[in-house]
């Protein structure tokens, strides 16, 4: 058994170490011989220039001599890297804007642009929740030809009459019919809704995609405002997990009647 304070270790260099170098690590001490001290050991690692991280492996080595042979905590630092660089490739989370950014964050992709990429790439499903939509010709015309590709389309959204003044305008005009006829259209309806002390209900106020393997959470409805002119930011997620999650979620608010379909 690793004791609890040489696995903490471990976790830390594999959260910390840059992996190429990681892999040369378990290489040098699979090859290191069972007779060198953990000293000898250490003066034989590769050099890296993370002092941080360099000082993390020397005590686990030290940690280790007497207690794991060198192979055998090649082969954990190797399994524990391989691991975890697949749970870091399986949860990737990534940042989105709209509006103004600093110069640093140039790199991040813009909100709109992930929405474009993913409905026109999408083979399976598109569940898109919002609040407001308007003005989105680009989207809705990536929707009209999903729903030609015979992906399955579900939309939630918030009508002007359910909002009770809310919403100046049913974010269900931004869809061309032929979206509005392939698809299943969702609202939450006005009597199961619970009101404020001035007797508002409350609003769908959600904006979340599900599009096939990926998710977007952000604070962006699907309006011309909201992709080119709003500061706003959100999430690129595409954790299983996470996902199956998002869909259990509308599904049960559908399934119990929380979220009632539209009829045309």
């Amino acid at each position: 058994m690793i004791p609890p304070t040489l696995k903490s270790e471990i976790q830390d260099l594999i959260r910390g170490g840059h992996k190429p170098w990681l892999s040369s690590v378990c290489l040098a001490l699979d090859r290191a011989s069972e007779s060198m001290d953990a000293a000898s050991v250490i003066a034989n690692l590769p050099v890296t220039h993370n002092r941080d991280a360099a000082h993390c492996l020397a005590g686990i080595i030290r940690r280790a001599e007497g207690l794991l042979p060198w192979k055998a905590l090649a082969a954990s630092l190797d399994l524990c890297t391989s691991m975890f660089s697949q749970w870091q490739q399986e949860n990737h989370i990534e940042l989105l804007w709209s509006g103004p950014s600093p110069a640093s964050q140039l790199a991040a992709r813009r909100i709109d642009q992930v929405f474009y990429d993913l409905i026109e790439s999408a083979t399976q499903e598109i569940l898109l929740v919002t609040f407001a939509a308007h003005k989105i010709l680009r989207l809705t015309d990536g929707l009209a030809k999903a729903v030609h590709r015979g992906v399955r389309v579900r939309l939630i959204l918030e009508f002007e009459e359910t909002s009770q003044g809310q919403l100046s305008m049913d974010a269900l005009n931004a869809f061309p019919e032929i979206v509005r006829q392939r698809s299943n259209i969702y609202y939450w309806p006005l009597d199961v809704r619970e009101r404020n002390v001035y007797g508002r209900p409350g609003k769908l106020h959600a904006k979340a995609a599900v599009i096939d393997n990926c998710a977007v959470l952000s604070s962006a409805n699907l309006t011309d405002d909201a992709f080119t002119r709003n500061l706003e930011l959100g999430l690129l997620v595409s954790s299983e997990v996470l996902i199956q999650r998002i869909r259990n979620h509308f599904d049960g608010l559908c399934a119990d009647g929380t979220l009632k379909l539209w009829s045309r």
